[in-house]
């Protein structure tokens, strides 16, 4: 995994797209840090003024409650996803107490959290090789 050390600070909103990507594909299901470097590398891109802090924070959960809807993700990887999306709404409910113009979004993006519903995965569940050989016959 790249790491934002690697990349210059001017292409760091570049590798947050990036990292955003492959959350919301579930490319590298079985490595939760990949949402805890995304939500980093968004956070030092606002610390350099190179991303809005609103708008990074409502693509972050954006990103993150797509990805855990998703019924072809493996549900380890949505319920990953789901459980961070917290930390940039947390963020997003700051801003929307100091900015008040911005609170009916922040209470849209509330709704939209409560009124979701995450699927089951949709992909069909293999039996391991040693059930299928038994699988129907008495043990």
């Amino acid at each position: 995994m790249h790491t934002p050390k690697q990349n210059s600070i001017r292409s760091l909103p570049e590798y947050w797209r990036w990292l955003g990507t492959r959350v919301r594909l579930g490319l590298t299901p079985d490595e939760p840090r990949l949402i805890t470097a995304y939500l980093e590398t968004g956070r030092q891109a606002c610390l350099a003024d190179l991303l809005h802090p609103w708008q990074m924070n409502e693509q972050s959960f954006q990103t993150l409650l797509a990805a855990a809807l998703d019924p072809h993700l493996p549900w380890h990887w949505r319920s990953h996803c789901l459980n961070h999306s917290h930390q940039p709404l947390m963020q997003l409910g700051d801003f929307a107490q100091r900015r008040p113009e911005w609170r009916p979004r922040f209470i849209t993006l509330v709704e939209q959290l409560s009124r979701a519903k995450m699927p089951p995965d949709d992909r069909p569940v293999e039996m391991p090789y040693s059930e299928r050989a038994t699988f129907g016959r008495g043990r």
